[in-house]
């Protein structure tokens, strides 16, 4: 055992000993100073070393050449350039030239955009008030009291006629005609395609459209429909619904239009097909004078909006017929106008009369039935 550490200790040690070839390598191996000699490269370059070596032909020759652009030439390119500055030149020409001496205020004059066009006055083409506005009303009398000799051509024309029903009452002359007067350009007696014209001018948009038809109507389609078999309830109404657009006795009832910004909504209320479908009711309504609170600030504004309100149908309708109410018109079944804070009723009771006692004449013919055999 002895033996065998001490001879495994020796191969340690002398195995560094084994890896150097010669004598020559001791001093690199025992760090003594080592002499070395630089020897120039290019001196002891043989020529064999500095033959070129020759590329095999099939070796993939590399085309750095720069690919052709077939979509834009270059003239091309230019004219585009020189186009989109003509066009750059163009609009600077247009705009307007700022003098150096001139004054903010007057820059601002000549830059100030074009106010907007008067609201047009509402179309009578079609209505009943076409005939007034293209005729004398007072011709037809032949009184002296109502000659027109002495009256203006002004006066006969509609403008003329709303602006005396206006002033009727503050002159003392008698009651104010409000079937000439408007909420917002309509007027009473027009049609479903007059009041979307008018309402679209003047900024509304319409929210809700309701359909209606005449109840003697509606119940004896009704019969017939469940006479033909029809059960359900839901089948029943489409049933009425079709007969009746086929005989064309469905027709608009209600319409209703807003105006978000200013929180105006406008309820027009139109007679069935018997009577052509016409307006004779109109309701607005105004949230702007509804503010609520009681700080100075809430009754403040309060006030103001509404003596503005009142201040304006001052200044249209002129002075109410009666003050205690606060109405226009001629009183009886003919058209008046009533108005409170925020809210305008403009109606006609006798165009709506007319409209039931021709559903009742229409009524009175479907009597008239071969039911009964003895």
């Amino acid at each position: 055992m002895p033996y065998v550490f001490i001879i495994s200790l020796l191969a340690v040690l002398l195995a560094p000993f084994g890896s150097f070839a010669s004598e020559d390598a001791d001093p690199f191996a025992f760090g003594a100073n080592v002499d070395v000699e630089v020897v120039d490269q290019q001196e002891n370059a043989s020529d064999e070393d500095m033959t070129p070596i020759n590329i095999p032909s099939s070796q993939p020759k590399f085309d750095f050449t720069p690919p052709e652009s077939s979509s834009i030439s270059e003239e091309n390119y230019i004219n585009q350039i020189k186009d989109e500055n003509n066009q750059n030149q163009t609009e600077e020409n247009k705009s307007a030239k700022i003098d150096k001496d001139q004054a903010l205020t007057e820059t601002l004059k000549k830059d100030k955009v074009p106010s907007q066009e008067i609201l047009p006055l509402p179309k009578v083409e079609g209505t009943w008030v076409e005939n007034i506005a293209s005729s004398n009303p007072l011709s037809i009398l032949n009184s002296d009291e109502t000659s027109t000799d002495n009256v203006k051509e002004e006066d006969l024309s509609l403008e003329g006629m709303v602006n005396r029903a206006r002033n009727s009452a503050s002159t003392g002359q008698g009651r104010s005609n409000a079937s000439v007067f408007d909420i917002s350009g309509i007027m009473l007696r027009m049609s479903l395609k007059q009041v979307d014209e008018t309402m679209q001018n003047r900024g509304f948009r319409k929210i809700m459209q309701k359909y209606q038809i005449p109840n003697f109507i509606k119940w004896r389609n009704e019969e017939k429909c469940r006479n033909d078999g029809v059960v359900g309830y839901e089948r029943v109404e489409a049933c009425v619904n079709d007969r009746s657009k086929k005989a064309g006795h469905q027709y608009v009832q209600t319409a209703k239009y807003q105006k978000f910004d200013t929180k105006e909504d406008i309820e027009v209320t139109f007679t069935s097909n018997f009577t052509e479908n016409k307006v004779y009711r109109i309701i607005y309504k105004s949230q702007a004078a509804s503010i609520r609170g009681n700080s100075p600030k809430a009754v403040y504004m309060r006030n103001i909006k509404v003596y503005d309100f009142w201040k304006k149908i001052n200044q249209k309708y002129g002075k109410p017929d009666n003050k205690d109410n606060v109405t226009w018109g001629m009183g009886g079944n003919k058209p008046y106008l009533k108005a409170k804070t925020g809210y305008l009723l403009l109606e006609d009771p006798m165009f709506r009369e007319l409209d039931y006692t021709r559903m009742s004449r229409e009524d009175q013919r479907y009597m008239n039935t071969d039911l009964y055999s003895f």
